[in-house]
């Protein structure tokens, strides 16, 4: 049996949409490699990806980047992957050669996409790997490698040669603005996370009926109130009454009013979907379905630690720690103001605010999770912590991302 450890990076558009994923590829959980090499290694995880993980439950339905290199790019095993669902990513260690280039060309007529990964833009490398140029259509540059004050340049230097621009590693909004307006189309990186807060930023009124709600649910028991308060907000009616339909509840009656709805899903359950909601304002924002869906992972997966834990009390608490830990970047306000907005225990505040204590330690880990590109060794250097081994850490993983993976 070998464990196939998969992450995921967000690609995105230049409005900040998520157009595709690469994919993170690992093999078994150890420092110690399982195959001779690391062609064997990608190859065995494409079939599995393949047919023992399904390509819809990882990318859904958007592009989906994996890394080749040229004993993989010669192999058969680039057969099994849908071309097209995905990119596949030329690695820059890959040796040029006629038999490299002509495969290519070939990949290429019958429909394969093909970008050039972590692309220094030195003019000798453009020159070394120039002949794949027709066949590739995105170059991936990293920003962390580059001097930033040449970005200009840079895609100058790619204008005559029709192929779009990803900037990779990009750390902060003022940056992703600048590569944007150099000509890059494609941006990978977790610089959403850092909001660029606007002072005296108000917030919109279904954002702060929700966090009225939130109050009401800390304040009192009596669902009688709690209903009242949900008949002056028809927006949140409405999507409780989508929740309910398109969750997994299967209640044994008809739905027949709010209150009922209320009653059965208790004030606790309540907060962690209100928590959730914060994210779905009225107007359109910058990176929204990338940070909703960081924010969803966040609040599964600190369930899912709790409960491993054996804290089920904990559960739906843990829940809303994960779905507020992004809001102050969705909203563009400084966390404190918000937590100042909202009735909070202080274990949940904590968290929030300077991830201490049991909420905060499990909200940094979940942000680890979340962000790295190294998934197998991270997941190893996590679960030793929170007393988990790490296949156990990684079905948490799974299931706070719904992957449906077995071993193969």
């Amino acid at each position: 049996m070998i464990e196939t450890y998969i992450g995921r990076q967000p690609i995105l558009d230049s409005k900040g949409k998520c157009v595709a994923y690469e994919l993170l590829y690992r093999s078994k959980g150890t420092t110690e490699a399982v195959f001779l090499d690391d062609t064997e290694a990608t190859t065995r995880v494409i079939i599995n990806l393949i047919h023992n993980i399904g390509v819809s439950s990882i990318i859904g339905d958007k592009i989906g980047y994996i890394n080749v290199d040229d004993h993989t790019l010669l192999s058969d095993a680039i057969f099994s992957v849908p071309k097209e669902q995905f990119v596949f990513e030329i690695l820059e260690y890959t040796k040029m050669s006629v038999a490299i280039i002509e495969r290519v060309r070939h990949l290429h007529d019958i429909g394969y996409r093909f970008a050039l990964d972590d692309f220094s833009c030195d003019n000798v490398n453009i020159e070394y790997f120039k002949a794949l140029f027709p066949f590739v259509d995105i170059i991936k540059i990293d920003l962390l490698a580059t001097d930033i004050g040449t970005i200009d340049k840079i895609a100058e230097k790619f204008k005559p040669h029709n192929v779009k621009l990803l900037a990779e590693k990009v750390e902060d909004l003022e940056v992703f603005e600048r590569c944007r307006e150099a000509g890059f189309e494609l941006f990978q990186g977790y610089f959403f996370e850092k909001p660029s807060i606007v002072t005296g930023k108000k917030i919109e009124p279904s954002v702060a009926n929700a966090m009225d709600l939130i109050n009401t649910l800390y304040t009192t028991s009596d669902m009688n109130i709690v209903t009242q308060k949900f008949s002056l907000y028809p927006e949140l009616t409405f999507n409780l009454l989508r929740y309910i339909n398109s969750s997994k509840y299967n209640f044994k009656n008809d739905i027949t009013s709010i209150k009922q709805i209320l009653n059965l899903l208790g004030p606790s359950r309540l907060r962690s979907w209100l928590g959730l909601f914060l994210y779905g304002g009225s107007q359109e924002r910058l990176f929204q379905d990338v940070i909703i869906n960081a924010a969803t992972f966040r609040a599964n997966m600190m369930r899912e630690l709790v409960n491993a834990h054996g804290k089920q009390e904990l559960c739906d608490e843990a829940f809303l720690v994960g779905s507020l830990s992004l809001i102050d970047t969705y909203l563009q306000v400084d966390m404190h103001d918000i937590v100042a907005k909202i009735q909070l225990s202080k274990s949940i505040k904590d968290a929030l605010l300077s991830r201490e204590g049991y909420l905060g330690k499990f909200l940094s880990i979940t942000e680890k999770l979340e962000k790295t590109d190294r998934l197998q060794s991270m997941i190893g250097h996590l679960a030793p912590k929170i007393n988990l081994s790490p296949a156990q850490l990684y079905t948490l993983y799974c299931k706070a991302n719904d992957f449906e993976i077995t071993a193969a």
